[in-house]
């Protein structure tokens, strides 16, 4: 729930908005998109943030979107995080939601400006811009104790798993593919082989042939003179 805000921190919260050259009464109309405090925040934290991320949104969706992202990427780094219900009436333009948001962001400012850190902390956040650190409750024997715990914005996830599904996607392609052309390989390699079979088998066959004609020519040639003796032969005996 917003924190329902007095009214001496409702006065100490206009004077502050107006030293930040920001028109207080235009908070319920301009404040449910969360644009002009990411403005407030890039001229308080210029490293933190990316003015590029929040870009201006009409309906109270896409509203919702900007706070989330304004939640994550800078109001969970600077110590104040909003809870999915707040983010929501920040989008509905609930009156005191934003009051109460601003009234929480002029006390860290404040205390930001008293600690030496500042600068330090700013150049830790600007560094790990997709990472926020949150506190959780964990059970330690019979103790709760605070944890802190890395998390990032669900969006990021999301991002991230459908890179890596589109990854998979294409390494199964590949994969099948590999198996297609070893599987065509290897039935060219059956292929070659079969064809190297063939023809040494008529290599074969052909030197068998060429052998055979060699050794029957001279025994032709034998054959015929010996024809020719025996003509002569009986010429002689009719003489």
């Amino acid at each position: 729930m917003p924190k329902r805000l007095t009214d001496e921190e409702l006065s100490e919260l206009k004077n502050w908005l107006a030293d930040q050259q920001i028109n207080p009464n235009k908070m319920h109309r301009e404040f449910s998109d969360a644009v002009p405090v990411a403005n407030l925040l890039k001229k308080l934290y210029p490293k933190l943030i990316d003015i590029h991320n929040y870009p201006p949104r009409n309906n109270t969706q896409l509203k919702l979107n900007n706070w989330e992202t304004l939640n994550f990427k800078a109001l969970g780094k600077i110590g104040l995080p909003q809870s999915k219900a707040m983010l929501q009436k920040l989008a509905a333009g609930t009156p005191g939601a934003i009051e109460s948001l601003l009234h929480e962001i002029k006390l860290h400012d404040r205390s930001s400006k008293k600690s030496d850190r500042c600068d330090e902390q700013e150049q830790v956040w600007s560094e790990n811009d997709d990472i926020m650190m949150v506190n959780v409750n964990k059970k330690v024997g019979d103790a709760i104790v605070q944890v802190p715990q890395k998390m990032i914005l669900f969006s990021i996830y999301e991002h991230t798993l459908r890179d890596s599904q589109t990854k998979e996607s294409y390494l199964n392609a590949a994969n099948q593919k590999i198996a297609h052309l070893e599987s065509i390989l290897k039935l060219k390699g059956e292929r070659i082989d079969e064809l190297c079979a063939q023809l040494a088998k008529v290599s074969v066959r052909s030197l068998i042939k060429q052998h055979n004609l060699e050794n029957s020519s001279p025994n032709s040639a034998l054959n015929f003179g010996n024809i020719e003796n025996d003509t002569n032969n009986k010429s002689t005996e009719y003489l």
